[in-house]
């Protein structure tokens, strides 16, 4: 059966020029830049593509090589929509393409099915969302539907339906989402870093205010409480936002190397 997603899965419009904005929709696109921009997974990266085999030392370290064995090798040049559209289109040992591989929920199995063997019997027993019942088919069926019925209002009776099966926080795949997200903020989040990250790179120095006024951070105060901020009381408010949105990349982009998006 086909799998689904809880979040909103990627769309490109065009594989070999993928629309930017159908692509920053998805927050699956957020995971995998974010894990772009560590820098301890970038290295982990290096050393496999040069062949280390040397075994990963400390939980923090296994962690990281778990998702590496997983997420792959995630450096590319150029174009980032493309390269992220190459990379979750990748098929991976199932034959899967990764990012479904990775992100989207496992199949549902038949609603009712007949079991004929012990070996399908233990698969059933393995599966979280399925229980077993043994019929004996010499009884009434009157009996036997009052039997089942009890039997499924008490294993069905807290189990999640309809939106609820799609909220994050039920989720069985592979990797999950840690909580709801928005995308606008991410964006935003993203943009603050960005920016950031490029002034170092470029050995120049760059205030908050200024971040925020390159990115277009928008701002806004309740009415009454706007009018009685100073122009140096509104600067430092803006620079905190810009501070709180660097603070929330760079947890992100060290948690994402463990497997954990967004923190």
């Amino acid at each position: 059966m086909a799998r689904f997603f809880h979040s909103q899965w990627p769309t490109f419009g065009s594989y070999k020029n993928p629309d930017p904005a159908k692509v920053e929709a998805s927050p699956y696109y957020w995971w995998w830049y974010a894990l772009t921009l560590n820098d301890e997974y970038a290295q982990l990266c290096e050393r496999m593509a040069n062949g280390a085999a040397a075994q990963p030392r400390g939980p923090s370290a296994r962690q990281m090589r778990a998702v590496y064995d997983d997420f792959g090798d995630v450096r590319y040049e150029g174009n980032r929509y493309v390269a992220f559209c190459q990379w979750w289109r990748a098929k991976v040992h199932t034959g899967e393409e990764r990012g479904v591989y990775l992100f989207a929920e496992p199949p549902h199995t038949a609603s009712v099915r007949h079991i004929t063997n012990a070996d399908a019997a233990t698969a059933v027993l393995e599966e979280q969302d399925t229980i077993l019942v043994a019929i004996n088919v010499t009884r009434q069926i009157k009996h036997i539907d009052g039997k089942l019925e009890r039997i499924l209002r008490k294993h069905m009776g807290n189990i999640k339906k309809g939106r609820q099966v799609r909220d994050p926080k039920f989720s069985q795949a592979r990797y999950s989402l840690s909580k709801t997200i928005l995308i606008p903020t991410l964006k935003k989040t993203f943009s603050v870093y960005a920016a950031r990250a490029a002034a170092e790179a470029e050995g120049r120095k760059i205030s908050n205010e200024a971040v925020a006024e390159q990115v277009q951070l928008e701002y806004h105060e309740r009415e009454k409480d706007e009018a009685a901020l100073t122009a140096a009381q509104r600067r430092r408010v803006i620079s905190a936002i810009v501070s709180r949105h660097m603070k929330d990349a760079k947890t992100m982009i060290e948690n994402v190397g463990l497997g954990v998006f967004p923190k």
